[in-house]
This record gives C-alpha cells, sequence and structure tokens, in this order.
C-alpha cells in the first residue's frame, strides 16, 4: 500500500466513525517547556490532576481553559500577585474555550477590524466560526567567543488556528527564518550529516541558514468527549521530565496521524507516524520510515499517575526502492512485541514505563524506564543487546517557602547503542549508508538529542517576583558524562561505542556477540552547560529576553576539548524560545 493510498483509507476510517456526535473542538498550545510549566505547577498546587494527562502533549486550549477555571474556583483568595497573573495569562491566552470570554473584549478595536480582543491582531468569534490570526516574530542577536561571525534569529510568519461549527479544529503556523547557530550548533550539524537542528531543508550561505517552516494539523472528535483525533504535520512530546526518554520535539516536523481516547479514569493514546530515514539523496525523493506508538495512562488516584508505553520504528522497501506502510500496524491493541516477533522480528521496538506522583502540594516525583533490547539469559555480562533508559526527577515549587520559587532536578541515563538498530542483510534496506530503523527523523534524534551512552544531570530554578509578575528568571545547569566514539582525523567512526544512533549496532566491537560493554564506555567527554535567562513580558505574548550561555566540553582528546561562551538578546512575539541546549 504505497501513501496516498493509505490517507484516503485512514480518512475513510475517521469518516466512517460517529462524525454526528461531534463536540466543542478546539486546537492546541504548541509545546514551550516555560509556558507548560506554569500548568505543571497549579496541578502540583491543587494536588489534583484535573482534566489534563501530562504524559503526552501538546495540550488542547479547551482543557487548559477547563483547567483553569476549576483551578481559579478552588483557590480564590488564597493566591499570590505572581499567581493571579499567571493564571490571567493562562485564561487570556485561551478566552474562547473560558465560560467568561467577556475577558479579552475591547471597548474600541483598532481600523473597526483590528485586535477586536485584547490578544488577537483579527478574530472572528461566531456560533459556527471561530478564527485566530497572529503575527509570529522572533528578533535575536548576540555574540559568542568562538564564531566569527555572530548568531542571529530572524523569523518572521503567522499563525492561524480556530474551529469550525464546534466540531473541527485548526491549527497553522508558517514562518519564514534566517540563522547563524552558536558555534556547537554548527558542529552539531557537521556530525549529522548537515542538518540543521530541529528543521529540515534549509539553504546555506556562509554559514548562515535561509529555511521555511509550516505546521499544521486538523482535529475533532469522534465520540463525544471520548475519542478524538489529529491529523497533521509537526512535532509531539511524551513524558513529564525537560527531557523526554521516549519521544521528545527535538527533530524536524513530521506528519502523524494520533487518536487520543479518554474513558474512566484511563487515557490511551496511538500515534501513527511518517519519519524521513536520511537527509542527503540527491535527485530523488527521501527515503521514508514510519513509527507507530502507543501509550496508555491511568490516574489510579488524583495524584498518582502511571502509564505504559511501545513504539516500533519500521520500513517495508520493495524491490524498486519504495517505502510502504505495513498495515499490521494499524492495530490500535497496545502490546506490539508479539506481533513484531511474527512480522520477522526486523523492526525496532521499544517498550517502557512512566509514573507522576504529586505530594503535599509542593513536590511532583516522575520517570520514565525504557527497555530497548532484553536478553535475559546475558544480563550482568555487559552485553550490547541489553540497552536501557532511565529518567529520574522531582519539581518543587514555592520552594522552601519562597513563593514562585520553582525548582526541578532530573537525572537521565543511556545505555551505549540505545535507541540504534542494525541492518538485517537488506530487509529493511539502507540507502546512503542510513539504517531506516534507529529512532531518528531526518538525522535528528528522536528522543534525547544526545544520542546515547551517558548519563546527565539537570538543575532548572525558575523565579517570578510577586512584587513584578512581568518578570520571570529562569537558570539551568546541566552536566553531563558521555563515551565518545572512537573517530579519526576526518570525524569517521573507528570503532563504535554506542554513542551514535545512526550506526549498525552490530559494528559493535565483538558483535554479534559483544560482551563487556559499560556505561561510559570510548572516549569519555564531559559536558556542562549552563543557561541563565531574564525575561520581561510587557504586553501579552511579546517577550523580551537577555541570555547568557556557559558550555564547555573536557575529554583526554583534544578533538573533543572546546569552552563557548554566549550573550544575547531577544524580542519575541507569539513564539516560545529558541532552545539548544544540547
Amino acid at each position: 500500500m504505497n501513501k496516498s493510498t493509505l490517507i484516503k483509507s485512514l480518512f475513510v476510517l475517521l469518516l466512517s466513525l460517529n462524525i454526528h456526535a461531534v463536540y466543542s473542538q478546539s486546537s492546541n498550545v504548541p509545546y514551550d517547556p516555560e509556558y507548560y510549566h506554569l500548568i505543571d505547577r497549579y496541578e502540583i498546587k491543587q494536588k489534583d490532576f484535573g482534566n489534563i494527562y501530562t504524559n503526552i502533549k501538546p495540550y488542547s486550549r479547551k482543557d487548559i481553559a477547563a483547567f483553569v477555571e476549576n483551578f481559579d474556583s478552588t483557590y480564590q483568595g488564597t493566591l499570590s500577585e505572581s499567581d493571579k497573573y499567571q493564571l490571567s495569562y493562562l485564561a487570556l491566552d485561551n478566552w474562547e474555550h473560558m465560560s467568561d470570554t467577556a475577558i479579552a473584549d475591547v471597548k474600541k478595536p483598532f481600523l473597526k477590524y483590528f485586535y477586536r480582543s485584547k490578544i488577537d491582531l483579527v478574530n472572528v468569534h461566531e456560533k459556527d466560526f471561530d478564527v485566530h490570526i497572529n503575527p509570529v516574530v522572533l528578533f535575536s542577536a548576540g555574540d559568542d567567543n568562538l564564531n566569527s561571525s555572530r548568531p542571529f534569529v530572524n523569523q518572521r510568519g503567522v499563525v492561524v488556528r480556530g474551529s469550525i461549527a464546534g466540531k473541527v479544529g485548526f491549527y497553522m503556523q508558517a514562518s519564514d527564518n534566517q540563522e547563524r547557530l552558536p558555534f556547537y550548533g554548527q558542529q552539531y550539524s557537521q556530525t549529522h550529516n548537515g542538518t540543521f537542528p530541529r528543521q529540515q531543508w534549509y539553504k546555506n550561505d556562509a554559514g548562515k541558514a535561509d529555511y521555511f517552516n509550516a505546521q499544521g494539523y486538523v482535529t475533532f472528535q469522534l465520540l463525544k468527549d471520548y475519542i478524538g483525533a489529529e491529523f497533521g504535520h509537526g512535532r509531539n512530546f511524551m513524558g513529564n521530565g525537560y527531557r523526554s526518554l521516549f519521544l521528545s520535539d527535538f527533530a524536524n516536523d513530521y506528519t502523524y496521524l494520533k487518536f487520543n481516547t479518554r474513558v474512566w479514569h484511563l487515557e490511551y493514546t496511538n500515534l501513527y507516524a511518517q519519519m524521513i530515514a536520511d537527509n542527503v539523496n540527491p535527485g530523488r525523493a527521501l527515503p521514508k520510515k514510519f513509527m507507530t506508538m502507543h501509550h496508555l495512562g491511568w490516574n489510579i488516584t488524583k495524584n498518582l499517575n502511571i502509564g505504559l508505553f511501545e513504539q516500533t520504528i519500521f520500513s517495508r522497501t520493495d524491490s524498486l526502492g519504495n517505502n510502504n506502510f505495513d498495515l499490521a500496524y494499524l492495530n490500535p491493541i497496545i502490546f506490539y512485541r508479539s506481533l513484531e516477533h511474527g512480522l520477522g522480528d526486523v523492526d525496532n521496538v521499544q517498550i517502557g514505563f512512566d509514573a507522576k506522583y504529586n505530594i503535599w502540594g509542593k513536590i511532583q516525583l516522575y520517570t520514565q524506564i525504557m527497555i530497548d533490547d532484553l536478553s535475559v539469559a546475558n544480563l550482568g555480562k555487559g552485553f550490547y543487546g541489553n540497552k536501557f533508559a532511565y529518567q529520574f526527577g522531582a519539581k518543587y515549587i514555592d520552594a522552601f517557602g519562597l513563593s514562585n520559587l520553582d525548582l526541578q532536578g532530573e537525572v537521565n541515563v543511556v545505555d551505549p547503542y540505545t535507541y540504534a538498530h542494525k541492518d538485517p542483510q537488506g530487509v529493511s534496506a539502507t540507502r546512503n549508508g542510513q539504517l531506516y530503523a534507529n529512532q531518528g527523523h531526518y538525522y535528528q534524534e528522536l528522543a534525547h538529542p544526545n544520542g546515547a551512552n551517558f548519563y546527565e544531570l539537570i538543575g532548572i530554578l525558575r523565579y517570578r517576583p510577586h512584587f513584578l509578575p512581568k518578570l520571570s528568571f529562569t537558570g539551568k545547569a546541566m552536566w553531563r558524562e558521555q563515551g565518545m566514539n572512537e573517530v579519526d582525523a576526518n570525524g569517521n567512526t573507528v570503532t563504535n561505542y554506542g554513542s551514535n544512533i545512526f550506526l549498525d549496532y552490530n559494528t559493535a566491537p565483538g558483535s554479534p556477540d559483544s560482551f563487556d560493554n559499560s556505561l561510559l564506555q570510548g572516549t569519555k567527554v564531559s559536558t556542562i552547560y549552563i543557561d541563565a535567562t531574564l525575561t520581561y513580558s510587557p504586553f501579552h505574548n511579546i517577550f523580551v529576553d537577555l541570555r547568557g550561555t556557559y558550555r564547555n566540553l573536557s575529554s583526554d582528546d583534544t578533538k573533543y576539548t572546546q569552552s563557548e561562551n554566549y550573550l544575547g538578546a531577544a524580542v519575541r512575539w507569539n513564539i516560545g524560545q529558541r532552545l539548544y541546549d544540547f
């Protein structure tokens, strides 16, 4: 089945369901760690998950509005000025789904049609049609001690969101961009086939990238408030940590179809996506691969959630080099491992567990545990086929009794060769030397941006003073130890120690019986990343950032030794920060 036939079949499936029972629909809020921290904060404070399942991001605007209304009624009169400001910000940002939409009204629109609401350049809010049109602007500039030319971002675009008859939601963001990365971002491109972090094709002009970016999707409910669907081009994030060891938003956008089912205390998510196996294929269409993912979350109590996760990445390449979706993976029921065995055991399957526990109205504990491959008979022997990833973290709000001082600590550990896969002698095929079944897209990591064979410590401090709630400070400190592959003077891998997920794991020393492997094997590299950002918001969704970043790499191998400083400023309008914290 080719892609066109598959898409038609999926739409027939959607239309065959109970479309007549469609209820109020909305777009999502694009995932941004600082925005989503606000929701985490108030979920912890009220000791109740409310109506939002935080394992799957982004959230719908409708859910955020309902969450804010419920919280506000519970804690009326007991909040700090900063909390009141932040809750008002969330309410106004999602005003079309609030019970009192008058919060966004203005008495005198600009030129009658512009700024009819407090936050939208143009909007129509009628019974059967709701649309919001806003500019997207990001200008940043700074100085980098390792760059011969200064890093900058120049992004201009538009974002459109809304709904039709309360039944179909839609979202579109398009922007034109020119950007020069910090020096370490340029190094990432050099070691990843020239790809630009988080983006697809770009034109390189003397170190300056010029590219166009577009995201969009449609959403609709298939069964009242129980089953929802979303089809589009964008990203998803899975987890409660700053990093995700399942699926992050680091890689380039991809085409996906997502179903979300909520019943009782359960949320079940099905994600089907088309990925790009390689980013270089002159004169031909880029080779494709596919991903299917399931996640089942259960709110055992109002403050304890556990979840099960599974993911399969695969490709079916015929004799003509065409990639086809395997219909067996349309199966919506969890536990793909037995299915994958029945298909020949050639695909890349991961399973995992996650949990979140809110206690005392102050603290959230969270974890992710992912199993990439498991050989029980070889446990404890350093077998390269036993590949695990772990995350443990905690969030502490109003830390030490200081209002609006929020702390977060996180540990991530990823074993060698995790997320990589094998080349089963052409069954899953390679082209230009790139494997199809690794957990990457467009030569960018789909989970942690640093690949594998490392441990990482992250500390985050966020503070918003009560006397000036429009001002906020975010400080991040990251320490990472990683075992890097041995490379020659041209950067080509000599010995695969398991850090690069895009290499065949059967190239490990001694494979297929590679034992005595250990975390951090290879060339040991230590990375310190410190970032401090001061943000002021004079008007809704307009931000001014001042940022300082220090990044230091140390190793016995001088190829991995580097110290970098960056100072910069940015002005943003209707868009989150541009982050390259890897």
